[in-house]
């Protein structure tokens, strides 16, 4: 393997793990909230994508499929966090409207996790955050237009 392959494997290989040590992270502020991360994921992406988020939009940005979307929505209805809403036209999309207490939780995770992510950054210049974030956009789209088109894996 050359220098450029090794590097690009090392990149490719670090995503997933930093995402699930991120994930336990913000997890680890949650022993008070008696609520399970994926339904406060769910609360902090909904609020960012209001007035409604659609469903398909929140399955896709979470990464899980719709269908395990669905069981975590029902807990966010049964909680009192959230309702579903039919779209007028297409009875089959349903955006995610939060209610006051989704709202007020949102907003009190997304201050908890922007001190915990200024903090575990605190070591890195913003530019590297910068370049890092647009480096793993372009890997995103690059995916998903090779996936789009039905290209090899290799």
């Amino acid at each position: 393997m050359c220098e450029a392959d090794r590097i690009l494997f090392d990149f490719t290989s670090a995503i997933q793990p930093a995402r699930r040590a991120w994930v336990q992270a913000i997890g680890a502020g949650l022993s008070d909230a008696r609520l399970p991360l994926s339904l406060v994921v769910v609360i902090v992406l909904a609020s960012r994508m209001e007035p409604a988020a659609h469903q398909r939009m929140l399955a896709d940005e979470i990464g899980i499929n719709p269908a395990a979307l669905m069981r975590v929505l029902d807990q966010g209805e049964a909680a009192g966090l959230l309702k579903r809403c039919g779209v007028p036209g297409n009875r089959r999309m349903k955006t995610v409207e939060l209610l006051p207490a989704g709202k007020a939780l949102a907003a009190r995770m997304e201050t908890a996790w922007m001190a915990l992510r200024a903090r575990m950054l605190r070591d890195v210049p913003l530019p590297d955050v910068e370049t890092a974030t647009r480096v793993l956009r372009t890997l995103e789209a690059e995916s998903l237009a090779h996936v789009a088109a039905g290209g090899p894996a290799a």
